[in-house]
């Protein structure tokens, strides 16, 4: 069966679609790519497998992107795209990530001439998390960008998909709460969990700080801003610090541009400079020399739609790296942590504090809820386990398209 992949990004930046089209490709599919090449950029080969890129700059992409809901000139422009998409490579199924474009890839198939099915891979709880992004605040990119408009347009969106892939069973719920017309049938659950045949490498050497048998490592990896919670943690660990508690803080990963400012000044305040320990960036390839030197990982996400729609990538690299876990209440992370007893929920900074006291106190009970947090990756949580809602989704497509032939 050929299927049409079409990404509104550069490919090679997402693994969850690089994922999905390996899954695909073993299944015996056919798969063909379209998606973005920005700046006249050279591109490698992802795959073994066809890629059309639309060459445009990331600046005009933004502007575009930005002004969807005032000019809808991204939709028109990937309606002709897709539509000229489907029609050069004959494909039986289209599959389209996020939900901003279901209605541009419906109406590329409306114009192509052929009735074909479309997939929906749905990422995050996009009309709540694009309220949240620096780019729609301000009362002028407000007016403009309209973000709200996506939580009156989620509906219509949602309806021109033939499948719906979510992260969680808690955001299909969700959905069938809100919308009573889907049927639970539609949705195929997909979370992001690690592939275990791909085993993990160590490279490089752990930057900006040097093991300490004396004092306890709590690392955080991933985009750093207010929303993910990360200035709770420091206020945490400003009056751990005041207390000479026997803990440091280790951040990874970039810093959102609107909280820039009140990070660095908060990590490099005199309570937190030799607490917090900062990097900018790494490769996810060096993330397990970084877990070797950490004794407790977290998650402080603030408890919100967007992050109630699936669980990060980062819990799931937390338990293969056998480490405790210290996670907001986002109801499907903690349901993970408190149901395989591999690490600690809490509603509140106090809980905050009391777990990183707890888990820096107790080395044993740390040891214990890592290899219960690893356990569970084998056994529940891994690529392998997971796939078969894939490959299932699609044998259940090409089955109703062999007996619709069939009938004519």
């Amino acid at each position: 069966m050929k299927i049409g992949v079409v990404v509104d990004n550069d490919l090679n930046d997402d693994k969850r679609v690089l994922k999905e089209i390996e899954i695909l490709k073993e299944a015996g599919h056919q798969v063909f790519v379209m998606c973005f090449g920005f700046d006249n950029k050279e591109y490698r080969s992802p795959g073994d497998f066809s890629v059309s890129r639309i060459m445009i700059s990331k600046k005009l992409k933004n502007i575009l992107f930005f002004m969807l809901n005032t000019l809808p000139a991204y939709e028109w422009m990937w309606s002709r795209k897709i539509s000229s998409f489907i029609t050069g490579n004959k494909t039986d199924i289209l599959h389209v990530h996020d939900l901003y474009m279901s209605r541009p890839a419906a109406r590329g198939i409306r114009k192509s001439g052929f009735n074909i099915p479309l997939v929906l891979d749905l990422h995050e709880n996009y009309p709540f998390a694009v309220t949240t992004y620096n780019w729609t605040k301000g009362f002028l990119r407000n007016l403009i960008a309209r973000p709200r408009a996506w939580q009156r347009k989620e509906k219509e969106y949602l309806g021109y998909a033939a499948r719906i892939l979510v992260l969680s069973e808690d955001f299909r719920d969700t959905l069938l709460s809100r919308y009573p017309s889907l049927k639970k049938d539609i949705f195929t659950i997909f979370p992001n969990v690690p592939d275990l045949s791909k085993s993990a490498s160590k490279h490089g050497i752990a930057q900006g700080i040097s093991p300490d048998s004396s004092r306890t490592v709590v690392l955080y990896f991933g985009v750093v801003a207010e929303r993910r919670g990360i200035f709770d943690v420091l206020k945490v660990f400003e009056e751990l610090a005041r207390e000479n508690h026997p803990s440091r803080f280790l951040v990874i990963g970039p810093v959102d541009k609107a909280d820039r400012q009140r990070f660095f000044e908060t990590i490099y305040s005199e309570n937190l400079d030799n607490i917090v320990y900062y990097i900018p960036w790494i490769d996810v390839s060096e993330l397990t020399v970084y877990l070797d030197i950490s004794d407790i990982c977290i998650a402080p996400f603030h408890k919100n739609p967007q992050h109630e729609s699936g669980v990060a990538n980062k819990i799931f690299d937390y338990m293969l790296g056998k480490k405790p876990l210290i996670v907001s209440d986002c109801k499907p992370q903690a349901a993970i942590i408190e149901n395989f007893n591999c690490g600690i929920v809490y509603k509140n900074n106090e809980e905050l504090r009391q777990a990183i006291e707890t888990l820096t106190a107790n080395p044993q009970l740390r040891i214990k809820m890592g290899e219960n947090g690893y356990k569970a990756i084998i056994d529940h949580f891994n690529m392998n386990l997971i796939k078969g809602n894939l490959i299932g989704l699609y044998s259940e497509l090409q089955s109703a398209q062999l007996k619709n032939v069939t009938k004519n």
